[in-house]
């Protein structure tokens, strides 16, 4: 019975760390295919054909959470600025300036943050998280969501599209890096924890 009972929190604690693993989902929106023109496509900093437009970036977590913000650059003439909270980032930033903010979620929260177009009047100009459209007139951003980004880990990259510049639509105006970067410990730690001290005893039992 104690074998058992070991075994059953070593599968619990897989299963829990594995519902954690993803921590921010897009919710609506359509596929878009990437233009080859777009910035970070055409110099193979990414391979994805496909990111997501008109959609909006939600929470996949109970709880407090870091997320890291990161510039990976623009192509853009406007000072465009990105926003989370009292935080900011702007195509006038250097590329890797990045600020982390904490946020405490519940799932299918809304991540707070917004883009703003420098060039356009007010009434136009922005675009918050959870208003975004998949429409050419507007300001918009696309979402790629994976894990690779020149190599380094992101869970999420935005694509802002100021509507400017003859109204390109190719989404790189301002390019903002999006990463989990702190997950308080107490459940998942505690849990895996719990997992591996199971699988050891497990073992010594069974030898």
């Amino acid at each position: 019975m104690k074998l058992i009972n070991l075994a059953a929190a070593a599968v619990i604690t897989l299963s829990s760390l594995s519902a954690q693993a993803t921590y921010l989902n897009i919710a609506g929106g359509v596929d878009a295919v990437i233009p080859n023109f777009n910035l970070f496509k055409a110099n193979n900093s990414i391979t994805e054909t496909k990111y997501n437009w008109g959609g909006n970036l939600l929470s996949n977590y109970t709880g407090g959470v870091d997320v890291e913000f990161t510039f990976l650059g623009k192509e853009a003439s406007w000072l465009n600025t990105f926003k989370v909270g009292g935080n900011s980032l702007s195509t006038a930033n250097t590329v890797g300036d990045s600020f982390i903010h904490h946020f405490d979620l519940t799932p299918g929260e809304l991540i707070d943050f917004s883009f703003t177009a420098g060039g356009l009047p007010a009434a136009l100009a922005t675009v918050a998280n959870g208003w975004n459209v998949a429409d050419k007139t507007k300001v918009s951003f696309t979402t790629l969501s994976l894990k690779e980004f020149k190599k380094s880990p992101y869970d999420a990259i935005l694509f802002f599209d100021d509507t400017g510049g003859g109204k390109d639509d190719n989404h790189d105006d301002l390019v903002i890096g999006v990463n989990v970067v702190g997950v308080p410990e107490s459940s998942t730690f505690v849990l895996m924890m719990m997992g591996l001290v199971g699988l050891f005893a497990a073992r010594r039992l069974k030898a």
